[in-house]
């Protein structure tokens, strides 16, 4: 990781007034529990395994955007808006928690859901129905054509005299998800600190949630590693993350922002893309499940998963490391593929 001179660096205090000038709106359980994975860490005869429970933020089945929308949805609400207009794919946990955070800010949700026509009612499209979004479900082909779709119910909307909001459109929902974890870094540091952890190198999905904890770790000097997995094809990991590495400096006016170097990214556990679940994937949801009673979903958490037990495997995360798998959440998406994962279950 990239070191991070005495001068440029940031005291707990410090950093954390920084987020305090956001408005905010209380949403997540937290602090999120550090929890140790000692039959996993057995069953692999690797390192020592921890898990950081953002599964357990409590937002309509929880996940990491409960730490966002505290921040997103204050934006939205102070900025004039009354009505959320979100694009995301049938089995979305965004479009699911974001509809949660809507109802919470008394905000009108209208969910444009890609390859969401005659699917079953389950999982994340089950939650987003039963919290009242206003469903747009699309096929295939509509699919294609899905920006240009919302675009035009915006359109009708404030020709019907509301401001809807366009999540799409707008920057600052392509950063908060890094402000939200530049405080989980600080949360994070104490619960390292408290049980005198060593040589930590955090494992998650290549997106803003580790970046925000890149951000704690260079601002405050903490010489953490880390390592991301990729998880999709779309969209490529510069526009979703590394394009916004001074928005989010400017957002925060921090010393120092992220590089692509402070984050390695395991590109070969994608698989076929998106939502498409190798037996790579499968197995890790199992095993996690098997040793240490943690479930992962089949899109983001297992795809991880997958890929710290194969670097174990491999000898690339060393016995003298501590890991700690960030647990980003997922729940409902697992029973969307109910019937693989218990196929796979027989089978084992």
């Amino acid at each position: 990781m990239s070191t991070t001179s005495s001068d440029q660096k940031l005291t707990r205090s410090q950093l954390r007034s920084r987020i305090d000038r956001l408005p905010r709106m209380q949403m997540a359980h937290l602090p999120t529990p550090l929890e140790e994975m000692p039959r996993l860490s057995a069953e692999l005869g690797g390192p020592r395994i921890l898990v950081k429970r953002e599964d357990m933020t409590g937002l309509a089945y929880g996940g990491n955007k409960a730490r966002h929308y505290e921040f997103e949805m204050p934006h939205i609400r102070d900025e004039g808006y009354d009505t959320v207009i979100n694009i995301m794919d049938y089995h979305s946990n965004n479009a699911r928690m974001t509809a949660a955070a809507a109802n919470k800010t008394d905000l009108r949700y209208i969910l444009v859901l890609k390859n969401a026509a005659h699917r079953k009612i389950q999982g994340n499209l089950l939650i987003d129905k039963l919290l009242g979004a206003e469903l747009h479900l699309l096929d295939q082909f509509q699919s294609e054509t899905a920006d240009e779709y919302a675009a035009k119910l915006k359109q009708q909307l404030e020709a019907e005299g509301a401001k809807p909001y366009l999540v799409q459109e707008h920057l600052f929902p392509r950063i908060v998800g890094m402000v939200g974890f530049v405080e989980a870094g600080l949360e994070l540091l104490d619960q390292v600190e408290e049980l005198g952890l060593q040589n930590v190198h955090i494992v998650g999905v290549a997106g803003r949630s580790l970046c925000g904890l890149i951000l704690a770790a260079r601002n405050l000097g903490v010489d953490w590693r880390f390592t991301g997995v990729q998880v999709t094809y779309d969209p490529p990991l510069d526009q979703y993350i590394f394009d916004h590495d001074q928005d989010i400096r400017d957002l925060l006016d921090l010393p120092v922002t992220f590089t692509k170097d402070d984050l390695p990214v395991l590109t070969q556990y994608v698989g076929e893309g998106y939502g498409i679940m190798t037996p790579e994937v499968a197995e890790a949801i199992h095993m996690a499940a098997r040793t240490d009673a943690i479930i992962c979903d089949p899109n983001y958490t297992g795809t991880v998963m997958a890929a710290l037990i194969d670097q174990v495997r491999q000898g690339n995360l060393g016995e003298d490391e501590t890991v700690i798998f960030l647990h980003t959440g997922g729940l409902p998406a697992v029973f969307t593929y109910a019937e693989q994962l218990a196929e796979f279950s027989e089978r084992g």
